[in-house]
């Protein structure tokens, strides 16, 4: 019986000790971020200047790949950011990107009485003949609504008049619409533009021509004019169109991704990234897309380089790289220039956030990965709620450079997330900011809400460095 009682008194000791450097381990890995987090967020609050963003977006316009104002600006950028002093600054190099021009286009109505259009040619778009086309429309609703009318479509410019719900939805319209028009004979496709509101602005954005299928010029139409033929045609009224497109596309061009990072100390050669992207469409300035979101990156690892270096926050094990992309509006290649550049150092990748809804009022995070690190984005997030970001949506990112199969999923992702991206509650339009200015000329600095802009700096910094400082094994669970 003592030998057994000895027995017993031991393995009671055991486990309280197991239990000891169980709960030390969590307060350990878990770690104290709260002081740290708190000076991040109010140099963030208080220190963020809006100087860069304004003298690039006014100087050198939008940043559509292939113009002036997009090298012009990315030679700026960098040349700012060694300037900056970061420890790593690099412009990678990015070839083979799709050379589309707009040049001159317009559109009239010319029965049953003269109407000039605003328009704007979709991305990739064939132009016309040098004549122009001139013919009667037809209205549909619908993918459904097109093949009921499938008989009347030959000869005629396809109207497509579908209201807008949710982005990824709506915007099917937009990148088939073309195709799907010419497989019944169309001579050329009008989009209403993908947008929650217009004051007679089109939104422009790329379209996708499906194989073996006749390519048709297609533009973005006004929602008032999409409308107005919808009334037209249930009244039985005939509406002639004149089209006419210069749109071209010549041989594939470069541009380059920016790279700006702070190095880490005991685990440098592992990545936390954050992201926007650096060119627009070629209209607007493209100051909300994605002018914010890239500078919000920027911003978030300028400020954390300059508390590391003045000593006012230790430097973190990991290392924290902005990658501001080009060419996400039409093909991505920045992100698969990316891809294929850093491929072998991918796995060493802890996380890849992006920033590409507006910056109007954000929330929190997208977050697609691990448990592993869903436990240090969550314990991370709950430093944030002070202003409003604090939120973890699991299984939900939104970022076509980083999760649409250009790191993810080899690299766990997120997303900054805003309100005024998604309408809420969905019907009411009025809230979904963001598709007011996408991808139009209202997209200019006039657009960005300043307060946004520096919560999302703050976010950003703070969820980076707490992730970055870690001293969990945040590669574990990674396949």
């Amino acid at each position: 019986c003592l030998i057994w009682w000895c027995a017993a008194v031991m393995a009671m000791r055991a486990v309280a000790s197991a239990l000891c450097v169980a709960v030390l381990c969590v307060h350990v890995c878990v770690g104290d971020y709260s002081t740290i987090a708190k000076q991040i967020m109010a140099e963030a609050i208080s220190s963020t200047n809006f100087t860069k963003i304004e003298y690039m977006c006014d100087t050198f316009g939008h940043r559509y790949v292939g113009s002036v104002g997009h090298y012009a600006a990315i030679d700026w950028m960098h040349d700012t950011m060694i300037e900056e002093k970061f420890d790593y600054v690099y412009q990678q190099p990015v070839d083979g990107i799709i050379n589309w021009v707009r040049g001159n286009e317009f559109a009239e109505m010319l029965w049953p009485r003269p109407y000039s259009m605003n328009i704007l040619g979709l991305g990739n778009s064939v132009g016309t003949p040098h004549d122009g086309i001139k013919a009667e429309i037809l209205v549909v609703s619908s993918w459904d609504d097109l093949a009921n009318k499938s008989s009347l479509a030959r000869g005629k410019i396809v109207v497509y008049n579908v209201p807008y719900t949710v982005y990824h939805d709506t915007v099917q319209y937009r990148e088939y619409g073309a195709s799907n028009a010419a497989k019944y004979g169309a001579v050329a496709a009008l989009v209403r533009s993908i947008a929650s509101f217009s004051l007679q602005s089109p939104h422009t954005g790329s379209l996708n021509y499906l194989p073996n299928i006749t390519q048709i010029p297609s533009a973005a139409i006004t929602i008032e004019d999409a409308e107005m033929f919808a009334r037209f045609q249930s009244r039985g009224q005939t509406v002639v169109l004149s089209l006419f497109m210069e749109a071209k596309t010549y041989a594939p061009i470069s541009s380059s991704n920016l790279i700006a990072q702070v190095n880490g100390s005991s685990m440098a050669d592992q990545i936390v990234l954050i992201s926007g992207h650096l060119d627009s469409w070629d209209v607007g300035q493209g100051a909300m897309d994605d002018g914010g979101g890239m500078f919000s990156a920027w911003e978030a690892v300028r400020l954390l380089n300059v508390l590391i270096k003045s000593g006012q926050i230790p430097r973190p094990r990991r290392s924290i790289r902005a990658v501001l992309w080009t060419n996400e509006e039409n093909g991505a290649r920045g992100a698969k220039a990316y891809n294929s550049t850093y491929w072998s150092d991918l796995p060493n990748h802890v996380v890849a956030m992006e920033s590409d809804t507006g910056n109007f009022d954000p929330n929190g995070f997208g977050f697609t990965g691990p448990q592993a690190l869903l436990s240090v984005v969550q314990q991370a997030a709950a430093l944030l709620a002070p202003i409003g970001t604090g939120n973890i949506t699991s299984g939900s990112t939104d970022g076509l450079d980083t999760d649409n199969g250009m790191l993810y999923p080899t690299v766990p992702c997120m997303t900054l997330e805003t309100n005024g991206y998604y309408a809420s509650p969905p019907t009411d339009l009025m809230t979904a900011l963001y598709f007011f200015y996408h991808h139009s000329h209202a997209d200019t600095i006039t657009a960005l809400n300043y307060d946004g802009l520096r919560r999302s700096v703050a976010a950003y910094a703070t969820m980076s460095y707490v992730i970055a400082d870690s001293p969990n094994d945040l590669l574990a669970g990674r396949s």
